[in-house]
């Protein structure tokens, strides 16, 4: 099957909102690329449905169709006609577009409300025939590749009938005879495969795209608006609005058939996961589903630049003057035509399951999944925050054994590592600010040896006086025996004992001498000793202040830090509450308008 959905992955910064829109677990694939998180697209397992292009911030998601070629085509003269959405009449500049390009060369232009017209015929002929217990209704090739890929239970329940756009290229090749080549102007990126599927559309030439073109290339659009090559069609102009089938089945049936309906992201695939599982006795008898919130009018291929409410102006109107124009004459007259003249096989399709990988794990894996993601209370393992993309952490593991997903991109996983690295903070802060004390008290403890030395020094300084003083003494007492011994030796005899005691006192005075010498030595050298530990001491206390403004400045660091991660985690955890609630909210919001009742001017049914 054709890849429509793509990706320029380098844009992707792992935001996982395309996966929290994607209906199909596995369609998305996670991964990291040099330590950031991307998500690529499964195209076996991906639908169309288009909602990840639509939720997209970063543009990374885009699709491909066939204006191009179609517009190169139709340059080298290749024959082309073409049929219309009907949400070409709440686009902008819409018809004008149309007449540039049935000037480019475009042979014929059907308005595909007759095939809408057509397939309200089938579905009435083939309820009044078959008496079916119930229906779903198949106009989007979205809806029908997922119960052709993951609902095979469901097949059976899919209408037979054509889409509208199949009905009206049906009725160009085998009842308006057109052999051209059938481009299809499109408001859905997934009519490209419903065209590969069934061989009848050559071009899905999608409205954006060929808007864009326009745009890009400053073609200025003709004043005039085209109109159709084929008669003006009653009630399918409403399909392109949600309910629009069953508007019409109910305008011939009444309330007497019993329809529900389901359209839009986050309800449509969900239904008909419910509707699988349901009791059959509670399943309507037809089941109108539509992928877009808002039909086709803003379908996936649609410039989003006009209201919903604008929109549903436009469909009123347009629903008001259909019953005004038309009646249940004219639209008895319109069934009994297409009697006549259709074929009602030629707009019956069959169905075939598409194989898909099997999503199946068991629970011994899942709790594998768990231990994966450091889930192991019941609390962790239903944290459901969907962060992830996945709605349930039941599901995020799965897509982790699958392969689909990686546990660094689940934000609880992520929640306890950093209250881990918290935990370790908070203990380091409580080791820093012992630390800080333990300096403080050796930064005092340096103080009072300092206070020691200082007072050291000052009994130094002290004793170099004395010991100089004593010098002194010395010198004097060295010069009074130096002269006594000259007066003994002046005395003789007599003066011979005085000349021993002046010797002694000469030798007490150089003793004297030494020893003060000595002690000048010692004090020299404690002088230089003390001078050095103050010198360290200084430097040590000055690392101690530095250590102590450091520490103090880690610990009011990770302080903040603490903080921020409590206000961080506390944010995240709310985000991911919001993100839970916004992905609960439907998407669309159905507004009721009152049906015109003049019926006095019909006309003529006629082809």
């Amino acid at each position: 099957m054709r890849k429509i959905i793509n990706e320029d992955i380098a844009k992707c910064v792992g935001c996982n909102r395309c996966i929290r829109v994607c209906p199909v677990e596995g369609a998305n694939h996670v991964y990291k690329d040099n330590d950031v998180i991307k998500v690529s697209i499964e195209p076996e397992r991906c639908i169309a449905c288009g909602f990840c292009i639509d939720t997209c911030r970063h543009k990374v998601r885009f699709y491909e169709d066939d204006t191009e070629q179609f517009l190169s085509d139709l340059r080298r003269g290749e024959p082309i006609s073409l049929f219309v959405a009907p949400a070409i009449q709440v686009i902008e500049g819409g018809m004008q577009m149309l007449m540039w390009l049935r000037k480019q060369g475009v042979k014929k232009i059907i308005d595909a409300s007759i095939g809408a017209d057509i397939c309200t015929w089938a579905h009435i002929r083939y309820i009044e025939k078959n008496n079916p217990h119930a229906v779903i209704t198949q106009p989007c090739p979205a809806i029908v590749n997922y119960i052709l890929k993951y609902k095979h239970s469901l097949i059976r329940y899919l209408s037979p009938v054509h889409s509208p756009m199949l009905c009206t290229a049906i009725w160009m090749k085998r009842y308006d005879r057109n052999t051209d080549a059938i481009a299809a102007i499109s408001p859905c990126v997934a009519k490209a495969h419903e065209f590969e599927q069934t061989g009848y559309v050559k071009y899905n030439v999608t409205i954006k795209n060929l808007m864009h073109y326009i745009r890009d290339n400053d073609i200025e659009l003709p004043e005039q608006a085209s109109g159709f090559d084929n008669r003006e069609a009653a009630f399918g102009r409403l399909y392109s609005m949600p309910g629009g089938l069953k508007e019409n089945l109910e305008f011939y049936f009444g309330k007497n058939l019993r329809i529900d309906q389901a359209e839009g992201q986050g309800v449509v695939y969900e239904s008909i996961d419910a509707y699988a599982e349901e009791n059959p006795a509670m399943l309507p008898t037809v089941f109108d589903v539509l992928n877009c919130g808002e039909g086709c009018n803003l379908g996936t291929a649609v410039e989003h630049n006009i209201s919903r409410f604008a929109t549903h102006s436009m469909m009123d109107d347009s629903r008001k003057q259909i019953l005004k124009t038309f009646d249940r004459d004219y639209y008895n007259r319109m069934l009994a035509h297409f009697d006549q003249r259709l074929n009602m096989n030629d707009f019956i399709r069959k169905y075939l399951p598409m194989a898909t990988k099997s999503m199946a794990v068991t629970e011994d894996l899942i709790e594998e999944g768990y231990q994966r993601l450091h889930k192991s209370t019941e609390i962790q393992k239903t944290f459901d925050c969907a962060a992830c993309g996945c709605d349930t952490c039941y599901e995020m593991a799965k897509a982790v054994m699958l392969g689909d997903n990686i546990p660094e991109n689940c934000i609880q996983m992520l929640h306890d590592e950093i209250t881990d690295v918290l935990n370790i903070a908070v203990s380091n802060i409580s080791t820093a600010t012992l630390l800080e004390n333990d300096i403080s008290e050796i930064q005092e403890q340096s103080g009072t040896i300092s206070e020691f030395m200082i007072t050291l020094t000052e009994g130094i300084t002290k004793f170099e006086t004395i010991s100089k003083s004593i010098l002194s003494i010395a010198t004097h007492t060295n010069l009074v025996a130096l002269n006594a011994s000259i007066e003994a030796a002046r005395a003789g005899i007599h003066g011979k004992a005085f000349a021993v005691v002046a010797e002694e006192v000469q030798s007490l005075a150089a003793k004297s001498k030494e020893v003060v010498s000595e002690s000048e030595e010692i004090s020299k050298k404690s002088q230089k000793a003390i001078t050095a530990v103050n010198d360290l001491l200084t430097n040590i206390s000055g690392s101690y202040e530095k250590a102590n403004i450091s520490i103090s400045v880690l610990n009011q660091s990770l302080s903040k830090i603490v903080d921020s991660i409590d206000i961080d985690l506390d944010a995240k955890k709310k985000i991911a509450d919001t993100t839970v609630s916004q992905a609960q909210l439907p998407e669309s919001v159905t507004l009721a308008s009152d049906d015109s009742d003049d019926y006095d001017k019909v006309p003529e049914y006629t082809h």
